[in-house]
């Protein structure tokens, strides 16, 4: 037991230290703001669903979240062997724990500044205009939803959001008609990628996407040949993901960066993984 006893110990402070300091769960603070969100927009699709049986369901799933054991990838290995060959599917099976977990995400305040929130401040500041937003594989997107609930809309010009056909994509969709954000919305199928023909934008943030791609050099290739401004910034997580997984299908990232560098762009701030992109 006393070999044991300082991991035990460090993993009591750790659990400590984020629900006092890390968690936020304050009536007036960003999951609570998030969480009404998800009511309207699932009371739009359930004209009868109860508050509080809602309330009642999410903060029984938030409680057992550290201990739920999600079985449902070792049964596919078990009994459909072949059930990574279809990504589509695999996607749609998981759509609603995608759903749920963007929601667990803002719980985290720093978390939410430090992958969201302070990313899209710094392009506000530095755009210094209403943007042309465009998120490619946004999902929930944090940093737009956490500072039009700080600072409201107008700068937001419009929101070209490029996902695959999902239910976090729905509840964007029904946010930005509640929001009256000029949108553009355009699904793909999960793991192809996507196109940005077409597309005016000076801000781009795009996290956690390109490990998902078939083919991420093909968007790398149309931000750089779609990227005339140098005034535009592209927000690009481009680290490496570690082994190659049914999710993970292209997850040495890092390559396209000497692309990025090859055709004059510089990184001028870093958030983490996220690097801010700008055309010298």
């Amino acid at each position: 037991m006393k070999k044991y006893k300082e991991l035990i110990l460090n993993l009591s402070l750790k659990k400590i230290y984020k629900h006092f300091f890390l968690n936020d769960f304050k009536k007036d603070g960003y999951y609570n703001h998030l969480k009404d969100l998800y009511y309207k927009f699932l009371l739009s699709k359930y004209p009868e669903y109860n508050r509080s049986n809602y309330e009642k369901k999410l903060n029984k799933l938030l409680s057992d979240r550290e201990y739920y054991n999600d079985l449902t990838g070792q049964l596919n290995n078990l009994f459909e062997p072949s059930h990574g060959d279809n990504l589509q599917n695999y996607y749609k099976l998981r759509e609603k724990k995608i759903f749920f977990k963007f929601l667990t995400y803002s719980i985290n305040t720093k978390l939410i500044e430090n992958n969201y929130s302070e990313i899209y401040n710094f392009a506000i500041n530095k755009i210094n205009e209403p943007m042309n937003i465009l998120e490619i594989g946004g999902g929930v997107t944090h940093g737009l939803i956490f500072n039009i609930w700080k600072r409201g809309s107008s700068f937001c010009k419009k929101l070209t959001y490029i996902e695959a056909d999902l239910l976090h994509s729905e509840f964007m969709k029904w946010y930005s008609k509640n929001n009256n954000l000029n949108l553009d919305i355009r699904l793909f199928p999960a793991a192809k990628t996507p196109t940005i023909k077409n597309t005016d934008y000076n801000f781009v943030f795009a996290k956690d996407i390109f490990e998902h791609l078939d083919e991420p050099e093909k968007l790398i290739d149309e931000l750089i040949s779609f990227t005339k401004s140098k005034n535009s910034l592209l927000c690009l997580d481009l680290e490496h993901k570690g082994a190659k997984t049914i999710q993970h299908i292209s997850p040495n990232l890092p390559i396209l960066k000497n692309k990025l560098l090859d055709n004059g762009f510089k990184v001028i701030k870093k958030f983490g993984e996220v690097h801010v992109w700008q055309r010298d």
